[in-house]
């Protein structure tokens, strides 16, 4: 009879982003560890891995009704997957986060029913119910990922980032409130060690409307530049402040936004070598909004802006290579807004997601992303890395 291992460990760690995922690793001649040798993180009370477990061959036939038992039970009982691939310790894992999901999901929403939804609860009441939500969905993503990715995974992160990255694109803005409907979006990232500066713009063309960004984070631990040291995984924790200013200027008002987050990633490696080449995103932050129209006076409010994704990296080594993603975002300020539902429940989440980048050498890439809260956003973008970046 199958025993499920010790997870706590596990489901506290990927609640809290994982801080311990060990991102800023070397070898001992100063090259980066390959990813697929990192060892997994061992439950409380086990002796470390110091290496990855062999592979196992796994026919065709089991692969293919361990997909079948991802999809159902695996739906409602996340893990069954890997449970039938013969993947025990991965699978409990999964369990144990879909049920600290769903436990925290369920007593968010039972806090909001039993305060009134209230302003002075709402903020823990919020966050702790997205982040149920986002263990809940993570958990079950990722058990349909182990079950089909090849061995290896479907890619591996970079060692480091390029000290400077831009982009230039346009995006589609489908928002019956609004005039708007192209946009030009430029931007560019510029990184030192562990400091990022960014700004960004979309710059409406056929309405007059922009919105203007400007963005500041430290990164504790994960991936930098290329002259720091390298790190064994994409794994990272980061604080960031952002400001924002959007101007409607044909509609006569105008949105200014401060705001600061905690954000990480942690590939999920560490949970299992069958999910090796994915990672999960977590974030949680606080905005203070204010709302100009006309001459009347400025108007305050405040924002809870957490956010969860599930991805996986694109290509091993060499060119092409990238990521693609599955977000949950909880803003409803920008362009895309909340999602619209019919019922009470409209206008309380926020939006979802798709994003992606491909680099087709160390120099050029494409970025896209799809969005679709009360409007529907599409966005491409050319990217550019001068010099030698990674």
């Amino acid at each position: 009879m199958l025993r499920p291992p010790r997870t706590t460990g596990h489901v506290l760690t990927l609640a809290l982003l994982l801080v311990v995922a060990p991102a800023q690793v070397e070898a001992g001649d100063g090259a980066p560890i390959p990813p697929a040798m990192a060892a997994p993180m061992a439950a409380p009370g086990e002796a470390p891995a110091t290496a990855a477990p062999p592979t196992k061959d796994v026919s065709a036939g089991r692969r293919a009704v361990a997909a079948a038992g991802a999809v159902f039970p695996g739906v409602i009982t996340h893990g069954t997957g890997h449970l039938i691939l013969g993947e025990p310790r991965t699978g409990w894992t999964l369990l144990a986060l879909e049920g600290a999901g769903a436990g925290l999901a369920v007593g968010g929403l039972a806090g909001a029913a039993a305060s009134g939804a209230s302003r002075r609860v709402i903020a823990p009441i919020v966050l702790t119910t997205v982040t149920g939500v986002g263990l809940f969905g993570i958990s079950l993503l990722a058990d349909l990922y182990g079950v089909l990715a090849p061995e290896g995974g479907t890619g591996s992160p970079p060692s480091s980032l390029p000290w400077v990255e831009t982009q230039l694109g346009f995006a589609y803005v489908h928002d019956p409130t609004f005039a708007y409907r192209t946009f030009l979006v430029p931007g560019v990232d510029l990184r030192l060690s562990s400091l990022r500066l960014s700004g960004s713009g979309w710059f409406a063309l056929n309405d007059d409307n922009a919105r203007l960004r400007v963005e500041a984070a430290h990164r504790f631990i994960g991936p930098g530049t290329p002259d720091g040291p390298r790190a064994a995984d994409g794994s990272f924790l980061e604080i960031e402040g952002a400001l924002t200013h959007h101007r409607y200027t044909s509609d006569d008002f105008s949105i200014t936004t401060g705001e600061v987050s905690l954000e990480g990633r942690l590939d999920l490696a560490h949970l299992g070598r069958t999910l090796r080449g994915s990672f999960a995103e977590m974030g949680w932050g606080i905005a203070i909004e204010g709302y100009r129209h006309g001459r009347r006076p400025l108007e305050g409010n405040e924002l809870l802006i957490p956010h969860f994704a599930f991805g996986a990296y694109l290509g091993h080594a060499g060119y092409p290579r990238g990521e693609a993603k599955v977000v949950y975002d909880h803003r409803h300020d920008g362009v895309v807004g909340g999602a619209k539902l019919p019922g009470l429940g409209s206008g309380v989440p926020g939006h979802f997601g798709l994003e992606g980048r491909l680099h087709a050498s160390p120099r050029w890439g494409l970025l896209a992303d799809l969005k679709a809260g009360s409007a529907y956003v599409g966005r491409l973008a050319l990217l550019f890395r001068p010099g030698d970046s990674p």
